[in-house]
Formats: C-alpha cells, structure tokens, sequence
C-alpha cells in the first residue's frame, strides 16, 4: 500500500515522502476486536506539523506515518469487534489515540490502517465521506467545550475563530442548545459563518483590537461565556469589561505556540486577583477523540442537524499541498486527502 512517512525532522515540505510498497496490516482473526479499514479520506491537523518539526527521528522506532482521524470501509474485522463495524464494506469513521500511538507514529496516513474497534463508529453511507473523516477530532473538542462550559438556552456565547475546524461545529452544537451565538472570523468567512446559524457575526479585522470592540459593543450585555478556538490571551485579559462574573473563558487554542500558551494556562488559572489576576475563569484542556462523542455526533449528522465543513480536498499525491493549506491558519472548516484513487 501507499503510505505517508517522516523521514526526518522538519516540515512536511521537507520531512514526509510517499512510501510505495508498504506493508499492508495483518487481517484481524479470530476473537481479536481489531477493524481493517480502506481508508477513503483523512483530515489533517493543525499541530501535526508542529510536531514533525518538534519530535526527535529515531532509527529504532518504526516508520512515523501522521495524522490521526479518518473514514472509509471495512475490510475485515475479528469477531470481537461490536456487529456493526464488522461487515465488509460497512462505512466507518475512526480515530488513532493520542498522544501515545500518534506521537510514536502509528497514524492514519494511508491506504489502510488496523484499529481497535472501540476507536471505530458506523455512518450511514449516505453521508459524504470527505466530511465524515472530521468527525472525530474538531466534533469531539467542540463538544467538550459546550458540556464543560453548560452552554444551555439563554445563554449568550461568543465563539472566537468561528470558521474553523472546531469553531464551525461549535456554532452548531450551541445553536442546538438554544444559546445565542456571537461568531468571530475574518470578513470573507462572513457568509459562511452565518449560514452555519450564528445570531451575529464580527469581523476581527475591521474590529481591531476586539477585546475594545467587545467592552464597547457588549459592556452592558456581557456574556455568559467566551468560547476561544483560537487562543487569543488578550480576550482573557480584556474579558471583565464583557464576561459576566460568573462566567468563564473556555479556550482550544495555541496560536501563540505551546509555550507561551502553556505558560499563559498557568497564570490565568492560578493566579491570584491581587497580584494582577483577572478575575474571570479560565479553563483549557486536551480535548483528544473518544468514541462516544463520535456515536453521539454522527447521529446528529445523519439527521442533518450538524454538518463538518469541508475547506478543500487534496489527492493522496498532494497531501504536502494540503499541509501548506492548513498552515495559511486561513482554512473554513476541515482540510482533507482523499487517500482512495476510485
């Protein structure tokens, strides 16, 4: 089979080559719970290449093939996979753990990939599969970020970085909850963002800086919390003068590099309003997939209550292409490879 793989550390421009003649995973036999899957398409993520760039090459370790969430077909499946990913030609979307297995390397990448089954979900085969393969990951953080805000009908909610992965279906899951929705992206993603039901839209580059326009436009009908997809530090700063005191600043994001960020995390959770804290919670998480927010989200797009933007699709061959997408940080919803050639 074909598969992408890390020969070196860098960037993937640099770092990834496609693998031809690469070993096909083992069919799953007897009891095992394994599913072999033909992948169709694979979402890529915006930290990935941060960590080809990061991690170390080890001669020892096994080929490092990225990315981490997928759809296509059953292949085969052992019979102590659950009935319903166990036919051939059943359309599934699933997921490689993390940080363990992805940061060893053990992605989803190529033509075919072996998971354990409680990391795999059906999806009607009606559903478009470019768009099922994000399921998982910006459809598992979003929900997180609504259960563990309490996103419920009443609230007012501003979404920052609406047009994105994780942001687009964050708009989504609130609007099913009742809340009315501010969304935050770029004047040309206005449209697009507004379909997707948000009640009012700011654009950030004709409202600069938004923490000033947010005092101005909500001081007096603050939210009840600040939902950041993006991790903008100074919409935790400036939140006192547009948050209600009970609420919360919920935040994904890492666009300032995971150690600004991480230090960011320390002192806006723990420090204290006399030394210069704000008085406003923060909470930030790791938000990995998990299947039952996947059953959970794939019932609601089945129904046609919920639906993953697609940005753009690239073809197995220009999957570097597709990473220089994602890297633009300009993306409307998923950027995906299509790994099936038929």
């Amino acid at each position: 089979m074909r598969a992408w793989v890390r020969s070196r550390r860098g960037p993937a421009c640099s770092a990834l080559e496609l693998a031809t003649g690469f070993p096909t995973p083992a069919v799953p036999t007897g009891s095992s719970p394994d599913v072999l899957i033909r992948v169709s398409h694979v979402s890529l993520q915006f930290n990935t290449e941060m960590l080809m760039k990061t991690l170390p090459s080890f001669s020892f370790i096994s080929p490092w093939i990225p990315e981490i969430e997928l759809s296509g077909e059953v292949v085969a499946a052992g019979e102590g996979a659950p009935a319903e990913v166990r036919d051939p030609g059943t359309h599934v979307v699933a997921f490689q753990k993390v940080p363990g297995p992805m940061i060893m390397g053990h992605g989803v990448l190529a033509e075919y990939v072996r998971l354990p089954s409680s990391q795999v979900a059906r999806i009607d085969a009606t559903v478009n599969m470019a768009s099922a393969s994000g399921i998982n990951c910006s459809g598992s953080a979003a929900l997180k970020m609504v259960r563990t805000a309490g996103v419920r009908e009443g609230h007012t909610v501003l979404v920052n970085g609406a047009s994105g992965s994780v942001g687009s279906v964050l708009v989504q899951l609130c609007k099913l909850r009742g809340a009315k929705v501010v969304g935050v992206a770029s004047g040309g993603n206005e449209a697009m963002v507004r379909d997707l039901g948000v009640d009012e839209f700011i654009d950030y580059h004709k409202h600069n800086p938004l923490p000033a326009y947010l005092a101005h436009q909500y001081g007096d009908k603050p939210f009840d919390f600040v939902l950041d997809c993006v991790g903008t530090q100074a919409l935790f700063v400036n939140s006192p003068a547009y948050l209600k005191t009970e609420g919360a600043v919920v935040n994904i994001g890492v666009l300032e590099g995971i150690g600004v960020t991480a230090r960011n995390m320390l002192f806006n959770s723990w420090l204290p309003t006399w030394l210069g804290g704000v008085p406003r919670r923060y909470i930030m998480f790791s938000t990995p997939p998990a299947r039952d927010d996947t059953v959970y989200l794939v019932h609601l797009i089945e129904e046609g209550r919920v639906r993953i933007p697609v940005d753009s699709v690239f073809d197995m061959e220009d999957a570097i292409l597709a990473y220089e997408r994602i890297a633009t940080k300009r993306a409307r919803g998923k950027v995906v490879v299509k790994v099936r050639s038929d």
